[in-house]
C-alpha cells in the first residue's frame, strides 16, 4: 500500500511540472531585439533628416537587385484626412532600361516623431510598363494600395509588388556612423 501511494504521488509531482514547463508566461517569451535604425525626425510637419538621403541610393539599388539607377530618395508623409493618422514612408526612384521605377518602405514612428526603417517594414514597388512614363502610389487612408501610371491612355499600366519586409538597411554599416557624429 505504501508503495502505491508513493507511485501516485510522484506521478502527480511529475504531472505539475510538466504542466508548469508548457504554461510559461508571457514574460518567458524572448521576443527579437527590435532593428529598426532611425532615419529621421518629424518636427512642426518638416521632415529633418539625420541620415542624408544620398547615403541611401546605393542601399536602394541594391534592393531593387534588377539594375534600377536609383537618382532620388525622400521620406513622405501620407495623410488621406485628418482624422487618418499619418504614415511614412521612405521612397527611392529611379529608372531601369528606361522605365520609371519606384520603392515605398513604410517607416515606424516613435512617441517623439522620430522615423525608423526596420527590415519588418512593408516594402511595395511600383514599375511602369512601356508606355507609361511615370507611375504613382495610390493610398486608402494612410496605407499604400496600388500604382497607377499618370498617363491613363489603354495599355499603360504599372505593375504593384508588396512584401513584407525589406533588407534596405542590411549590412549598412555607414548609418551608425551617419548617427554618432550628429550627436
Amino acid at each position: 500500500m505504501l508503495f502505491f501511494l508513493l507511485i501516485l504521488g510522484s506521478a502527480c509531482t511529475t504531472r505539475d511540472a510538466i504542466r508548469d514547463e508548457s504554461e510559461a508566461g508571457p514574460e518567458d517569451i524572448e521576443e527579437e531585439p527590435y532593428d529598426g535604425k532611425l532615419l529621421a525626425q518629424v518636427v512642426f510637419d518638416t521632415v529633418d533628416y539625420i541620415v542624408p538621403t544620398t547615403e541611401l541610393m546605393q542601399p536602394f539599388i541594391r534592393e531593387f537587385g534588377d539594375g534600377t539607377v536609383v537618382d532620388k530618395v525622400m521620406i513622405r508623409k501620407v495623410q488621406e484626412t485628418k482624422e487618418d493618422d499619418p504614415a511614412y514612408y521612405l521612397v527611392g526612384l529611379g529608372m531601369q532600361n528606361g522605365q520609371f521605377r519606384s520603392m515605398a518602405l513604410s517607416l515606424d514612428v516613435a512617441a517623439d516623431n522620430s522615423l525608423y526603417l526596420s527590415s519588418k517594414g512593408s516594402k511595395h514597388m511600383c514599375q511602369a510598363a512601356a508606355g507609361c512614363g511615370f507611375c504613382y502610389f495610390t493610398f486608402s487612408g494612410n496605407q499604400i494600395t496600388g500604382c497607377e501610371c499618370a498617363s491613363r491612355a489603354p495599355g499603360n499600366n504599372c505593375v504593384h509588388k508588396v512584401s513584407q519586409q525589406n533588407t534596405l538597411l542590411k549590412n549598412v554599416s555607414s548609418l551608425d556612423r551617419t548617427r554618432n557624429k550628429k550627436k
